[in-house]
């Protein structure tokens, strides 16, 4: 007896061991990321950049998200409704949810939040959130009283929005990471979100787990780092990383390999050249940009782009999606388009006494080459620089007469692109701007009537062709590349949610 006895206890002890081993390898797991660029902030009140967005999506939780079928799901509120005529939403806030501080999320937190933002100096060019808060009741009051008096904080749980006028796409808009509630802790932002955001360096983060979340997350930790694409192939193999987000064409090769799994989504990005439009400039000329679209669209196939920098399928004019609403016939995109040629000789004309000065990163510079094959005389400011200094240019000096840019892509209702190209747009610059596109843009937001959004939003279409903010390139999916040995995914198909790292967990977990 005194032997079973004994053997039971050494059984037991054995099982605790393999339990509390089984339990501290749980949490040492750490999922190793790599990103192709520097997401520069990552605040709500300054985000301007996909990269940012994505890896916010893990710390700061917003209203609601974009869900896996592309409807609008629950997040820091359980529930909603909207009026009819699309003015006033009001949310039930999930007060469960924490900061990972421990304090209790409420209805309030959700205006200080948006207000504080309004004080802060932007990073883009205008206040990242005032796509949305422009259109909300007393915004214009805002310097002079301190508070937007259409954000009604009715008590802890409730949290209404009053609109000065019906906003259609208003619930998709406050979805966005820059919209999310936080808390300021000295000089930290903290949110209620699954992860805590801990920043070695501007190429560097650790995420570490929320204690207070209840959201299940497969990996307690999550290292990223900023791994450029022709560096991601050989870090994967290596075991370097074992993800690699937004990843491009050129990454494709990877799933190849037997130990590698390609996941991909929705397109996520829209390929453009921006051409700087702002008065005085050589492209304030609405004929020099109509000649400048012509001599893209007349001669380029996807063989002269590098196949790094390729669109998924096609070059593509269009903003908006093939079935979105707002997509034009091939035949009339092409007609306008042509209307360029007329125009080209005199605006390579201008360049030889105005040269255009282009910047543009080292992986986009096929396009100076491509401009200078096509007659157009380049400055001799023309530079190659790294992509904090084109985001700073974009946003804020508007030095360049043109510049590649990636621009995020809101599919679904056409209302998406105003982020874009919007006077108030979130990701917007004074260089895109064209008073034709952005009064159509504003017209767009108060439609209720769906039959009226594809015709209206096809006007936008043909405006932005004839006024060319940028030539638009193509679209870019999302993708991801795992070790199908070391991670898995909960998901076949990646969205704007993605970057969400709850949605992987070590193999055999």
């Amino acid at each position: 007896m005194k032997k079973l006895v004994v053997l039971i206890m050494i059984l037991a002890t054995v099982g605790i061991s393999y339990l509390a081993l089984n339990q501290k390898e749980s949490e040492e797991r750490v999922l190793r990321v790599g990103y192709p660029g520097e997401w520069n902030d990552l605040i709500p009140t300054l985000q301007h950049t996909a990269y940012a967005d994505a890896l916010m999506h893990n710390q700061f939780e917003p209203l609601v998200v974009l869900g896996e079928s592309g409807t609008i799901t629950e997040m820091a509120a359980k529930s909603w409704s909207i009026s009819k005529d699309k003015k006033e939403f009001t949310f039930d806030i999930d007060t469960t949810k924490k900061f990972s501080n421990g304090v209790s999320l409420t209805a309030k937190h959700f205006k200080d939040s948006w207000e504080y933002s309004l004080t802060v100096t932007p990073k883009s060019a205008k206040n990242s959130l005032l796509d949305v808060l422009y259109k909300i009741e007393g915004i214009e009051d805002f310097k002079k009283n301190g508070e937007i008096t259409g954000l009604k904080v009715l008590d802890d749980k409730t949290l209404k929005i009053v609109f000065k006028e019906s906003f259609r796409m208003g619930l998709s808009h406050l979805g966005g990471t820059r919209m999310a509630a936080f808390v300021k802790d000295g000089d930290k932002y903290l949110g209620t979100g699954p992860y805590v955001i801990n920043e070695i360096s501007k190429t560097e983060l650790l995420l570490t787990k929320n204690k207070y979340s209840t959201t299940p997350a497969g990996f307690p930790k999550v290292s990223v780092k900023v791994i450029p694409f022709e560096q991601s192939r050989e870090a994967l193999k290596n075991g370097d990383i074992d993800l690699y987000a937004f990843a491009e064409v050129a990454q494709v090769k990877s799933c190849e390999d037997s130990f590698m799994k390609c996941v991909s989504g929705a397109e996520n990005r829209h390929m453009t050249l921006v051409l700087n439009g702002k008065k005085g400039r050589l492209l304030s000329n609405p004929n020099h940009r109509k000649a400048f679209q012509y001599l893209f669209f007349e001669g380029l196939s996807l063989k002269d782009i590098p196949e790094k920098d390729r669109v998924k399928s096609q070059i593509d004019p269009q903003i908006f999606l093939p079935m979105q609403a707002g997509h034009l016939p091939v035949e009339k995109v092409n007609e306008i388009v042509a209307e360029g040629k007329k125009h080209v000789d005199a605006f390579i004309k201008a360049t030889q006494s105005q040269p255009l000065y282009f910047a543009h990163t080292k992986g986009t510079r096929w396009y100076r080459d491509y401009l200078s094959e096509k007659g157009i005389v380049l400055s001799k400011k023309t530079e190659e620089v790294k992509g904090r200094r084109l985001l700073e240019m974009y946003y804020q000096t508007h030095e360049p007469d043109a510049l590649p840019m990636y621009l995020s892509v809101f599919s679904g209702d056409p209302d998406g692109i105003y982020h874009a190209i919007g006077l108030n747009g979130a990701i917007s610059s004074p260089m895109l701007h064209r008073n034709k596109v952005t009064a159509l843009l504003e017209e767009g937001r108060k439609i209720l009537d769906f039959k009226d959004v594809g015709p209206h939003y096809q006007k936008v279409t043909k405006s932005v062709l004839e006024e060319v903010p940028f030539i638009h390139m193509g679209f870019l999916k999302d993708m991801v590349i795992l070790r199908k040995d070391q991670v898995e995914i909960d998901r076949k198909y990646v969205g704007r949610e993605g970057g969400r790292f709850t949605a992987y967990r070590p193999v055999g977990m």
